[in-house]
């Protein structure tokens, strides 16, 4: 992983990355919009011979993939980055893109994101996309996994909506972006559930109760990989929770407890700044104090359960919790104040 600044030129780089293998065997860039661009090579008939035949199982060589922040310039047969950030390679997609963290968010084709609901026209609901530059986009009333329109969410006006850009407004130019809660074919296999959206269960759909938080767009691509340092740590912590991640920079938070909740927003805020040395004994010290605080809440509270037995061990036997048998001792003490003053021996005389 290397910090790229934009006019950078990555071709030696890419072509030199570790389980790229294939690549100059590749006769085509492919970029992120699928569109092919050719690339010059010394044995262009064999390259042909190649290209003809069925694509290989083997994802080495599968031809290279431009993601976000990168561009290949056919001119001069270079691949430039077109933004700052970090460069990031999908071995199993054999991907290159560039993660940057900008203040705003442009909806991307298969992008998962958080949305709040705002009004409902027709046969589809108009959703906010926070922190995107284009503003609002549709849902489909049945763009949930097993909704017909006499069986499907009944959604109101804030609710918050996990779903996937199915159509971004930079493909219809005089159209907005539209999401949907399916999982698209194929994403299984990434980890998105494909479940019916009465089960509460898949991987999109309504997000109910829970906290939402703010984060930088940049961090939430990084939470997004599958090897994400903070994630796994606190996954390995036993820690019950359940985090949605949108790349739009919003994430959701439910936890049965909120010191659970607090714990894996502070982990997730404090991994943007760390190492993964430092991610992984922050996220334990974290957990280490949330354990011993409980322990403490425990303790006081078999105090508290022993306190009220005791209480009913003296109301059970007729006697008064720290007295005597006798009755109340300070009403002893007042009896005797009372004859030491109308003794004289204890008390002052008035014309004194």
């Amino acid at each position: 992983m290397i910090v790229v600044v934009p006019g950078d030129d990555l071709t030696d780089h890419i072509h030199n990355k570790k389980g790229s293998h294939g690549i100059k065997s590749s006769k085509y860039i492919t970029s992120s919009s699928g569109q092919k661009q050719r690339r010059t090579g010394s044995n262009d008939d064999n390259l042909d011979d190649q290209d003809k035949g069925t694509t290989n199982n083997n994802n080495n060589n599968k031809p290279i993939k431009l993601g976000n922040g990168l561009v290949f310039n056919s001119k001069s047969n270079a691949i430039i980055a077109t933004m700052a950030g970090r460069l990031h390679h999908n071995p199993s997609s054999n991907t290159f893109f560039v993660v940057a963290n900008t203040k705003r968010y442009v909806p991307q084709l298969n992008d998962r994101v958080i949305a709040i609901v705002e009004d409902r026209i027709g046969d589809y609901y108009r959703v906010t996309i926070p922190h995107t530059s284009h503003g609002s986009a549709m849902l489909h009333i049945t763009a949930f996994t097993g909704a017909t329109k006499r069986n499907r969410p009944n959604l109101k006006r804030g609710d918050l909506i996990y779903g996937r850009i199915c159509t971004a407004q930079g493909q219809h130019k005089h159209m907005d972006s539209e999401i949907t809660c399916t999982v698209m074919p194929g994403e299984q296999s990434g980890g998105a559930a494909s479940k019916d959206w009465m089960t509460d269960e898949g991987t999109y759909g309504q997000l109910k109760g829970g906290t939402c938080a703010s984060i930088s767009i940049g961090l939430a691509r990084e939470l997004l990989n599958p090897s994400n340092v903070v994630l796994e740590a606190l996954g390995s912590s036993k820690v019950p929770f359940e985090i949605c991640i949108g790349v739009n920079g919003i994430t959701w938070v439910n936890a049965p407890r909120p010191e659970y909740t607090i714990l894996v927003l502070n982990a997730v805020q404090n991994s943007e700044v760390l190492t993964e040395v430092q991610v992984r004994g922050m996220v334990k010290r974290l957990v280490e104090t949330i354990k011993s605080n409980n322990s403490n809440l425990s303790i006081e509270k078999d105090s508290r359960v022993d306190d009220d037995d005791d209480d009913d061990y003296y109301q059970q036997n007729g006697l008064d919790r720290g007295r005597g048998p006798g009755g109340d001792i300070s009403e002893n003490h007042d009896n005797d104040d009372e004859e030491d003053d109308d003794g004289g021996g204890g008390g002052y005389d008035d014309n004194y």
